[in-house]
C-alpha cells in the first residue's frame, strides 16, 4: 500500500514536470531562449530588422542619450565593433528618443553602428527592458547568450567562444 502510494506520488510529479516543461517557452528575451525578432525605423533611414542579421553573433545595446553609463559605454562597444570588423554586428536600439536627438547622441557618443528608433518602446517590450543600458549577446542562431545592465567586463571571451 505505502508502495503504491509512493508510486502513484512519483507518477504524479513526473507528469507534473512534463507538463510544465511544455508550457515553457523557447522564444523570449531571457538567457537561453530565442531573441524576439523585430522591425524598426532604423535612424540612418529604411528599416532595421533583427533577423537581417542571423549567422553571425550580436552584440544588441539598448541605449539614450540621457543615459550617462551608456556615454562611458559606448567607446567600449566601438573598440568591440572594431575589433571583430563584419564577424559579429554590433545593434543598438534607441530608447524613445526622436530622430534628431538620437542622432545627435550618436555623433556625440561615436556610435558608428546600425541603431533602431524605438518611439513608441514595443522593442524595449518585447526585450522587458526596464533599465538601460541593457545589453544582449545573441549566438548566430538567435538565442540570448547574455543578457545583463552594461557590456559584461569579459565580453571578448563570450563573443570569442561563439565564433568558435
Amino acid at each position: 500500500m505505502i508502495l503504491e502510494c509512493m508510486l502513484r506520488a512519483l507518477l504524479i510529479v513526473v507528469c507534473f514536470g512534463l507538463v510544465a516543461s511544455c508550457e515553457s517557452t523557447k522564444f523570449g528575451p531571457q538567457e537561453g531562449q530565442h531573441a524576439p525578432q523585430f522591425q524598426a525605423a532604423a535612424m540612418s533611414g529604411g528599416n532595421l530588422r533583427l533577423d537581417a542579421y542571423a549567422g553571425k553573433p550580436i552584440l544588441l545595446v539598448f541605449w539614450a542619450s540621457w543615459c550617462g553609463p551608456c556615454r562611458v559605454e559606448a567607446p567600449q562597444v566601438q573598440r568591440v565593433a572594431s575589433d571583430y570588423g563584419d564577424r559579429v554586428q554590433v545593434l543598438g536600439v534607441n530608447a524613445g528618443e526622436d530622430l534628431s536627438t538620437a542622432r545627435r547622441a550618436a555623433a556625440e557618443m561615436g556610435i558608428a553602428w546600425p541603431v533602431a528608433m524605438d518611439a513608441d518602446g514595443a522593442v524595449r517590450a518585447s526585450y522587458a527592458v526596464s533599465a538601460i543600458p541593457m545589453v544582449l549577446i545573441i549566438d548566430k542562431n538567435g538565442v540570448v547568450r547574455h543578457r545583463n545592465n552594461g557590456v559584461p567586463s569579459d565580453v571578448h571571451r563570450l563573443l570569442d567562444g561563439l565564433l568558435g
